[in-house]
């Protein structure tokens, strides 16, 4: 069945959006409007996703070199370090200011444009709109794996989130 094409977000609903979000994060530590969540609820269209996503990163290093350098003493010098990151089977998101939102129906999703779940400090959030709406913080959980007989190890981000606030 061909997927039917998803209503464009105008410019005045990113900019509402991402007045209702700041309010959401930034105006009290404790508690935030619902009509707010609803407002960006109800404009953002509903994310598509496959039955499995995954996100990945990878970082390798290259060889270090070492020697004696006249008057200095000794060098080390690292390899270049390289970086590969990508996902499969992500859903919509949606720009509106500083904020990329994903609607799956039962929340939102919420991240800073410059941030995701591999950052030292990830900066995303998920509106749940049970009853009463809360808002929930992503908590990653690092996991390191060594692979056995190498001295190779496979790290694991679980994400998990944690309560921050509730809706009046």
């Amino acid at each position: 069945m061909p997927r039917s094409p998803v209503k464009p977000l105008t410019i005045d609903d990113r900019l509402t959006v991402a007045a209702a979000l700041d309010r959401i994060l930034y105006d009290d530590p404790e508690r935030f409007s619902a009509e707010d969540a609803r407002l960006v609820r109800r404009l953002i269209p509903l994310t598509r996703t496959s039955w499995l996503s995954l996100g990945f990163r990878a970082e390798t290093q290259g060889p270090s070199v070492g020697g004696e350098a006249a008057g200095v003493g000794s060098v080390e010098m690292e390899g270049d370090r390289k970086v590969v990151q990508g996902s499969v089977g992500e859903g919509d998101e949606w720009r509106c200011g500083q904020y990329k939102v994903s609607n799956y129906g039962d929340g939102l999703e919420i991240w800073q444009v410059m941030s995701n779940e591999f950052d030292e400090e990830p900066k995303g959030a998920r509106l749940e709109f049970a009853d009463p709406i809360r808002l929930l913080f992503f908590r990653p959980r690092d996991v390191a794996i060594t692979i056995p007989f190498t001295k190779y190890q496979v790290g694991l981000r679980l994400g998990g989130w944690g309560l921050w606030k509730v809706a009046t």
